[in-house]
C-alpha cells in the first residue's frame, strides 16, 4: 500500500498517558508528528486505527525527517528532548480530519 494523503490532522502521536510538548517546542514537534515519515509507519494499516509503535521506530523516523527537511539544530534538539520524555510504548492514532 502506498502512503495515504497527509492532512494536518491525519496522524497524531500520543502516549498512553496524555502528553503535551512544551509550548516553545510545539511547532517543531507538531511538524514531525504530522510528517511523511510518521505516515509511512502507518502506510500498511487500514485508516483510522491505532498503531502501536516503539520509541526506536520513532527515532529512525526522526532521523529520516531531519535529513529530508534539513531541520535546524534547535528544532532537532526540541524534538529529540520530547521524544526522550515520551513513554517507550506509544500509539499513532489516525483520525478523520
Amino acid at each position: 500500500m502506498t502512503n495515504r494523503e497527509i492532512t494536518h490532522s491525519l496522524v497524531e502521536i500520543i502516549g498512553y498517558d496524555y502528553f503535551h510538548p512544551e509550548s516553545e517546542s510545539a511547532d517543531a514537534i507538531y511538524a514531525f508528528t504530522h510528517s511523511q515519515e510518521i505516515n509511512e509507519i502507518c502506510a500498511d494499516m487500514p485508516p483510522h486505527v491505532i498503531t502501536p509503535v516503539d520509541k526506536e521506530t520513532l527515532r529512525v523516523a526522526l532521523s529520516d525527517y531531519i535529513r529530508r527537511r534539513n531541520i535546524g539544530a534547535s528544532d532537532t534538539a526540541r524534538i529529540q528532548a520530547w521524544l526522550d520524555d515520551i513513554p517507550d510504548e506509544v500509539a499513532i492514532i489516525e483520525r478523520e480530519s
